[in-house]
């Protein structure tokens, strides 16, 4: 997950009864962190009923070659064929290049595991499974799975073998393993009363049992709490920045430039300070010169 879509849309206002899903990323974090549950949810993906994992970390930060942040992971895990996996829970997809994204994210994993100040041994490079989990069908193809491995244009068959592999799944096409799409649309509405659970799996079912552990934990309602406290703040933000757009209009044609600088601000005593300036000014150009000193 990018920096820019770390809060994805759990921070949007949610009513006080919304039922969270696996879908939601904060759910999702808060089960994936039980070895049990991302071993089951794995197992259902990669179709390997015996898969065992040997180490699972959430919100992992991966480091650039300066040094520098560069992603956080949602879900991480390293299974006992040292394989490497990560999955991303992203609602947003319309919003970035997840073709692009799984490249980058691709390139970053290798680098904590080429150590800095030794002799490089690419052969020791793990293998890397990179998922991602969207609501909507990205390719557009109706398949609930899509996976993607290096391989020859010229030659047919020839596999570069590399150990990579990208996987794109989707809650949105029915087409593909029963279980898996019994999976993805118990990640949509996660109850096993959900009518489009065709499969009764066993894991699906741990999974359940454990997500209802995690929604009954203190740790899960400080966690609601976090995020419709931000949900809270976040609206009274829009309800400002509405407000100031609203008393400009009535002076003149608010431009695009200016009415996303109102929109991108979300520090609240600036906002609060706008509102004001708004109300009081003449003209657009007289707010625009008067709010010019204060930090975007």
């Amino acid at each position: 997950m990018n920096e820019n879509s770390s809060n994805k849309t759990i921070l949007e206002a949610l009513p006080e009864d919304y039922t969270f899903n696996l879908s939601d990323f904060a759910l999702f974090l808060s089960v994936m962190k039980n070895k049990t549950a991302y071993e089951n949810t794995l197992s259902i993906i990669l179709d390997e009923p015996d898969l065992k994992l040997k180490e699972v970390k959430v919100e992992q930060v991966v480091l650039n070659k300066s040094g520098k942040r560069a992603i956080r992971l949602d879900a991480w895990a390293r299974d006992e064929q040292n394989r490497h996996i990560n999955t991303e829970m992203q609602n947003d997809a319309k919003q970035d290049n997840l073709r692009k994204r799984s490249r980058f994210y691709q390139g970053l994993l290798d680098t904590p595991v080429l150590k800095s100040g030794k002799k490089t041994k690419y052969k020791h490079l793990p293998s890397t499974i990179i998922i991602f989990i969207t609501r909507d069908d990205i390719f557009r193809c109706d398949s609930a799975m899509y996976t993607f491995t290096e391989q020859c244009e010229e030659v047919q068959g020839l596999h570069l073998d590399d150990g990579t592999k990208k996987i794109f799944l989707n809650m949105t096409s029915r087409n593909g393993r029963p279980e898996l799409i019994s999976l993805l649309q118990y990640m949509k509405n996660t109850t096993l009363d959900n009518p489009e659970i065709i499969v009764n799996d066993k894991r699906i079912q741990s999974l359940d049992r454990i997500v209802n552990e995690v929604k009954q934990s203190e740790e899960w309602e400080a966690v609601k709490m976090n995020i419709l406290e931000i949900g809270i703040e976040k609206g009274i933000e829009q309800g400002k920045a509405a407000s100031i757009l609203e008393l400009l209009e009535e002076t003149g044609k608010v431009s695009e430039q200016l009415r996303q600088k109102i929109l991108d601000q979300h520090d609240s005593e600036i906002l609060s300070k706008w509102l004001k300036l708004a109300a009081k000014a003449e003209t657009i150009e007289e707010f625009e010169r008067r709010i010019a000193p204060d930090k975007v």
